[in-house]
């Protein structure tokens, strides 16, 4: 994929509603444990909590927020690598920063808003991934990533290029 350095993309209305329709699943702590294949999670409780759970956890994206609001129950952690992504946009750093981290794993801090960081992540994601992410005052959800979600944020992807730049 090709995105200039310093490129934005902000997010349409049209664009939101596929990204709402990905295909995704409430999934317990459970289920989450015995999980075999690669687990990334987007969003600072959801990553708490797997975490304390001993959960083994091989990339989190989180923003030191909570529904949107600073917390101060999260905090930066030594050996995070941070990347500026502002709300409803996606940026040529967070792609680029997601890319080279799914190749080491860890944790990146983002300076804006994460929520986005599925896309990418779906992206460069191999097929044995499982993407968690909270659902404010319900509970976690789960992306198992195979070819149709690929598929679809491919297209999404393409959108944004064709579309969506600045």
């Amino acid at each position: 994929m090709q995105l200039k350095s310093g490129s934005e993309f902000h997010i349409s209305e049209s664009l939101r509603s596929k990204i709402a329709s990905f295909s995704h699943r409430l999934c317990s702590l459970d289920e989450i444990k015995k999980e075999k294949r690669r687990i990334i999670v987007v969003g600072d409780y959801s990553a708490r909590f797997l975490h304390e759970h001993g959960v083994n956890v091989f990339l989190e994206v989180v923003d030191l927020k909570t529904k949107r609001e600073p917390s101060s129950t999260y905090r930066h952690v030594s050996g995070s690598v941070s990347v500026r992504n502002p709300p409803g946009v996606l940026t040529h750093d967070l792609f680029s920063t997601i890319e080279r981290m799914m190749k080491v794993g860890g944790r990146i801090e983002v300076m804006g808003e994460e929520d986005l960081a599925v896309i990418p992540i779906i992206f460069y994601s191999d097929l044995d991934t499982v993407v968690v992410y909270g659902v404010p005052d319900v509970g976690m959800a789960c992306i198992e990533v195979d070819r149709n979600i690929k598929a679809l944020v491919s297209e999404i992807i393409g959108e944004l290029e064709t579309y969506g730049g600045t």
